[in-house]
C-alpha cells in the first residue's frame, strides 16, 4: 500500500503540470501514466511476494499462508479507507481521467475539481492494489487453462458443455479476407510470443527461488 501511494504521489505532479502540454502532442500520455502505476502495482506485489519468500526460507507454503494474511489485513484497510474517504462518486469518468492527464480544469467537476485530487488518490491506491492482485490470479488461470487450448475441437467441446448445442447447430465461424487472415496471423504470432515469454517470466520466479533455497 505505502509503495502504491508513493508512486502515485511521483506520477501526479508529473501529470499536474507536463500533462495539460504533453497531451496536445501526445493523446496517450494519460495512459502511459496510467500503464506506468498500474505496472509498478504489479512489480511491487512481485518484490514483495520474493522478500517474504526470503524471509520465510523459501517454504512455499508458509510464504502463501502470509500473503493470504497480508491480503485480507490490505481488504481491511481499503474497507476503511472507502468508508472514511470515499464519497459519491460523479456520475462520469471526469476525475479518473483528470488524475492520469492533469487536465482538472476541464474534467467538467467544477470547485469539486479542488477536493477530487485528495478522493481521487485514496482511490487509485485501492485500485492499483487491487489490479496487481487481479492481474496475478488471472495470469495463473490463464496459464492452467492454456494446455486444453492446444487440444483439437477443444472449442466445440466447449459450447457443447457451455451452451448444449451439437456440432451441427454450432454458430460457424466467419469467412475472412486475405488481409483479415494475414492481421489475424500476426496477431496471433505476436500475442503467443508475449504469452510465452510472460509464462517464462512467472515460471522464473516460482522455480528460480526453489532450485537457490535447495541450494543453500
Amino acid at each position: 500500500i505505502a509503495l502504491n501511494a508513493g508512486i502515485l504521489l511521483v506520477l501526479f505532479p508529473v501529470s499536474l503540470f507536463l500533462g495539460p502540454v504533453m497531451s496536445m502532442c501526445a493523446k496517450s500520455f494519460g495512459g502511459i501514466i496510467a500503464g506506468i502505476a498500474h505496472a509498478w502495482a504489479v512489480l511491487n506485489l512481485v518484490i514483495c511476494f520474493m522478500i517474504l519468500w526470503f524471509m520465510e526460507n523459501w517454504k512455499f507454503g508458509v510464504t502463501l499462508l502470509g500473503l493470504t494474511a497480508s491480503m485480507f489485513l490490505q481488504r481491511a484497510i481499503f474497507s476503511l479507507l472507502m468508508f472514511l474517504f470515499l464519497t459519491r462518486e460523479f456520475g462520469h469518468d471526469g476525475a479518473n481521467v483528470a488524475w492520469w492527464t492533469g487536465k482538472w480544469v476541464s474534467a467538467g467537476l467544477g470547485w469539486m475539481a479542488v477536493t477530487q485530487p485528495a478522493r481521487e488518490f485514496v482511490c487509485k491506491i485501492v485500485e492499483l492494489s487491487l489490479f496487481a492482485t487481479d492481474y496475478i490470479a488471472a495470469h495463473l488461470i490463464w496459464f492452467m487453462l492454456a494446455p486444453l487450448a492446444l487440444i483439437p475441437f477443444i472449442d466445440k467441446w466447449h459450447s457443447m458443455m457451455l451452451f448444449w448445442l451439437r456440432p451441427s447447430k454450432q454458430i460457424r465461424p466467419p469467412i475472412f479476407s486475405l488481409r483479415q487472415r494475414a492481421q489475424r496471423r500476426r496477431a496471433s504470432i505476436l500475442y503467443g510470443i508475449l504469452f510465452v515469454v510472460t509464462f517464462v517470466f512467472f515460471l522464473a520466479i516460482i522455480v528460480g527461488p526453489l532450485a537457490i533455497g535447495n541450494i543453500i
